[in-house]
């Protein structure tokens, strides 16, 4: 490899390596496998220079890297695009010969370079992010992956990502139980109340992948006693807001228009005022609390604040109940979990491998040529059936609208062939169909239908 390319190699392993990841002692649970992941996955989406068609959506949204670190079926189940495994290309574009003009030669080198360049880029950032998850971890709990030659020069993210969350840290009851505690993490007031809600809607969407659901209406509930337990808005405000129709109480999008105005409309007066405004960011119910009413609010705020420590212990209590049951388990308890979690590794394994991955989102041929060998097709289609989420035709032998294992927000299980109800258009090509599947009669000479 030319000098250029062994520097920006170097270059890009150097970054990532700049920005180690978190330290794990001992033994990772399942927490420390997601704030693993996650850092690996923030460097990933925001790596630039790579021109890998699947990297981008046809609306222009840039992934980086993205899909080399959660894999295939949630890289698709979040971008509806297809991940494709890449390979070196050559020193010289294969399709450069003698009869080659000397504009068009010129071009497709200037191609062919920017291909091994992004190259490097991948090598030097996956290298550099698996060295990062060996520095994370004690080498204990990744030493299984070590090979007798090339010890761990081979072994990338994806690889311990996987290894950690089959062998060491799965998803069992406690880690749901976790989860689900960490999404109840009440609000401090440091986090700006637009992040706060923002995190509940996100977290809401990403845990629902792990079985764990999260209500629209337990979230609302959930936001309005943070609203009335941080003791940031004064009385007037939430009387106000308690006097709403029901309508607008009962809306989630309604609650945090009203109260994110509220914190917008101290804000403009603070700037305005040269952030005279007072030491706290909401003084409205200090103020208040030295009207005529003053005695009556300063109950009203100490109901409150007696309701937020009692929510404080009992979530200090479920926390503790959780840290003695973990303590408790026996080694007999780890072999029965062992072999369960071997036992889910295989079934999550075989359900992975009928998961839709055909379609046209992104995953289409380079620019420049390329030496990757085309393959036939080798997973079985649902031929003549569709889905909401993945399309027509889609990959599984009984895979439609109403079986489907891998639903986005908002599938519809109604849809049909002939009536998709505004779901995927995908209508895989030719060579994303097993030959012997291609002779079908809702395939064979067919296009999509008109939507």
């Amino acid at each position: 490899m030319p000098s250029t390319t062994k520097s920006i190699e170097a270059a890009a392993f150097e970054a990532v390596r700049a920005t180690p990841f978190t330290k794990i002692h001992g033994r990772p649970s399942r927490n420390d496998y997601e704030t693993l992941k996650k850092e690996a996955s923030d460097l990933a989406s925001e790596l630039e220079d790579i021109t890998y068609d699947w990297t981008r959506s046809p609306t222009g949204e840039e992934y980086g890297l993205l899909a080399e670190i959660i894999g295939e079926d949630e890289y698709q189940h979040l971008t509806n695009l297809t991940w494709e495994q890449e390979t070196e290309p050559g020193p010289y574009d294969p399709a450069i010969n003698d009869t080659t003009p000397t504009h068009a030669r010129k071009r497709m080198e200037q191609e062919w370079e920017r291909m091994r360049e992004t190259w490097a880029i991948r090598k030097g950032f996956l290298r550099g992010v698996a060295a990062n998850m060996r520095d994370a971890l004690d080498e204990n709990w990744y030493s299984q992956l070590k090979h007798l030659h090339t010890a761990y020069r081979n072994v990338q993210p994806i690889q311990i990502l996987n290894h950690l969350n089959t062998r060491w840290c799965p998803l069992d009851v406690h880690a749901k139980k976790l989860l689900k505690a960490e999404y109840w993490t009440e609000w401090d007031g440091e986090m700006h109340l637009t992040a706060f809600g923002k995190r509940l809607d996100d977290e809401q969407i990403r845990i629902k992948r792990f079985g764990i659901t999260i209500s629209d209406e337990d979230k609302l509930q959930f936001y309005l006693e943070q609203m009335y337990a941080c003791n940031q808005f004064d009385q007037t405000q939430m009387t106000t807001w308690e006097n709403k129709d029901e309508a607008i109480k009962n809306d989630w999008t309604m609650a945090k228009q009203y109260f994110e105005g509220l914190v917008r409309d101290f804000e403009v007066y603070e700037q305005n005022s040269g952030g005279t405004a007072g030491k706290s960011k909401y003084e409205s119910a200090n103020h208040a609390a030295d009207a005529d009413k003053g005695d009556e609010l300063r109950q009203y705020i100490a109901q409150i604040a007696a309701a937020a420590v009692a929510k404080e212990e009992k979530h200090n209590e479920l926390a503790a109940s959780i840290r003695d049951t973990t303590q408790k388990k026996t080694d007999e308890m780890a072999a029965q979990l062992k072999s369960l979690h071997d036992a889910v590794a295989k079934l999550t394994l075989a359900l992975a491998n009928k998961e839709n991955e055909g379609g046209n989102g992104g995953g289409g041929g380079r620019g420049g040529g390329g030496n990757r060998e085309k393959k036939p097709y080798g997973k079985t289609r649902c031929m003549g059936a569709y889905c909401w989420t993945h399309g027509w035709h889609p990959v599984g032998e009984n895979h439609n609208s109403a079986t489907c294992n891998f639903k986005k927000e908002g599938h519809k299980t109604d849809a049909t062939f002939a009536n998709i109800m505004c779901g995927n258009q995908n209508w895989p090509a030719i060579d994303r169909v097993m030959p012997s599947q291609q002779t079908h009669a809702t395939f064979a000479g067919k296009s999509k239908p008109t939507a």
